[in-house]
């Protein structure tokens, strides 16, 4: 890089800069082209010099994601200025709130460089929760939720980090956060050595953390030694290495060493390898996917496009079918009265009568009481609750699915209600057959969004989701996402 420029950014002269760019307009798109560089950002971001950087962020977006030669982006040397200005001046401060300002404008700018991975795969989340800036833990996690998901090297989530570095304040940032947006599972998962935050905090010697995270977490769950909690502690201890504290708290809430668990071989029993998963039968759920040509495919892998499409015409077929069953052909009488069949009406009467009464009308019953409006409700109905079944199938795991499964429920209740105020006044054979229909139909209209849900659960107990887990090895896209 032009040793001008890296003077004009540790000094934060903006007037340089625009000087040496005029001299040389392509001096900014050169540093762009280099896949790891230390850009005037990056010095600006370290130095805290907040203008110039806004400055350089204004002429070249893309410098947000730049990584120097050790993978570090500007975010990570601003969260590392911020440290260092803390230790060296801690009531400076003003040059604190210069870095803070620095840290806000970066993610505001570009929510993703949040997870920009450095050396050992750390990204600055990892990096905030290291240094226990609890407000910089808190940011990146309102502007970027995702990140939360990013691992280390080692297969650490975030969680792991703060527990392992004892850093307490980041640590409730990080599980009243999870606690808040239903994440509490991410706290089973586990690093490169099979430990989960629990196992790492008896490790670290750390039992406000241990007392928290046993709300969390079963005591007794194994990492891939073998080892409980109790174990880790047992043997920690004996190296000279926890506090007692720990240990009651441990055995407080009847932790067990894995010697001590009672009757393993069954427990394990349920928790077979994947191979042998995929190795065994069909379950019966399996069997039913597959007949309808689902198999083990997930809704949330379906593009989102074809999602959109195929939801737009289920809610126009459930919207045709409600307002069909409101509106019946040959409508409704508006007034009481009898009906005297004619003379000639001999089979037909006979037979229709035999499902409906039609001597006698009520207003607001249906006109055309017959074995063909008979059919039209059944055909009807099983339409409106297929396209349901298919709404809650497809809205499975989106933002608010349980508020979306209450609403469709409800639809289904009324639609309900106003079949069997229309049918009233039928014949009670007819009626108890109609309210047995609508009962199945209503409750299969949950079948497969439930088998779905099952499938998926039995699959990740058996190891999906410890595949998952492993992270996204993937970078943010460059460009400039103003």
């Amino acid at each position: 890089m032009d040793e001008r420029l890296q003077n004009a950014a540790m000094e934060g002269d903006v007037e340089a800069l625009f000087s040496i760019l005029e001299e040389d307009p392509n001096v900014l798109e050169r540093i762009d082209q280099v896949s790891f560089v230390t850009t005037p950002l990056h010095t600006a971001a370290r130095e805290g010099k907040i203008h110039f950087a806004k400055e350089i962020l204004n002429l070249k977006p893309s410098f947000a994601r730049k990584r120097d030669h050790i993978g570090r982006s500007p975010l990570h040397l601003a969260l590392e200025g911020k440290h260092q200005q803390k230790e060296l001046s801690p009531r400076d401060l003003d040059l604190e709130e210069k870095y803070q300002e620095l840290v806000t404008w970066l993610i505001k700018h570009d929510s993703e460089v949040v997870r920009v991975k450095a050396k050992g795969m750390v990204t600055p989340l990892h990096y905030a929760a290291q240094l226990d800036d609890e407000s910089s833990v808190a940011d990146f996690l309102y502007v970027c939720p995702l990140s939360i998901e990013d691992l280390t090297v080692k297969s650490e989530t975030v969680v792991h980090v703060a527990v392992k570095n004892g850093r307490l304040k980041a640590f409730k940032v990080l599980l009243g956060w999870l606690r808040r947006f239903d994440k509490e599972e991410m706290l089973e998962w586990k690093d490169e050595e099979g430990n989960n935050p629990l196992h790492t905090a008896v490790s670290a010697d750390q039992p406000e953390m241990v007392k928290l995270l046993i709300g969390y977490l079963k005591v007794n769950i194994k990492n891939s030694k073998g080892l409980t909690a109790l174990d880790v502690f047992y043997l920690r201890q004996y190296q000279g290495l926890v506090d007692a504290a720990v240990g009651n708290i441990l055995l407080a809430a009847k932790a067990k060493t894995a010697s001590q668990l009672i009757l393993p071989s069954l427990r394990d029993s349920k928790k077979t390898l994947l191979a042998e998963y995929f190795y065994g039968g069909l379950t019966c759920p399996g069997k039913i996917l597959k007949r309808f040509s689902l198999g083990y495919r997930r809704v949330d892998q379906v593009p989102l496009e074809v999602r959109n499409v195929l939801l737009v015409v289920a809610i126009l077929i459930a919207t045709a079918t409600y307002q069909a069953a409101l509106s019946p052909p040959g409508g409704y009488w508006q007034d009481d009265g009898n009906l005297q069949p004619a003379a000639n009406n001999t089979g037909i009467s006979n037979t229709t009568s035999t499902i409906f009464n039609t001597e006698q009308h009520a207003a607001g019953e249906m006109i055309r009481q017959s074995f063909g409006q008979f059919q039209f409700l059944i055909y009807n109905s099983l339409a409106f609750f297929t396209s349901v079944c298919f709404i809650s199938t497809l809205v499975a795991g989106l933002p608010f699915y349980i508020i979306s499964i209450l609403m469709t429920s409800l639809m289904e209740v009324s639609y309900f209600f106003s079949i069997l105020e229309n049918i009233r006044h039928s014949g009670s054979f007819f009626r108890r057959f109609f309210i047995l229909f609508m009962f199945v139909c209503f409750l299969a209209t949950y079948f497969i969004p439930l088998l779905f849900a099952g499938q998926h659960l039995e699959l990740t107990r058996h190891g999906r989701r410890k595949n998952l887990r492993m992270g996204s090895f993937e970078q943010p896209k460059m460009g400039n996402q103003l």
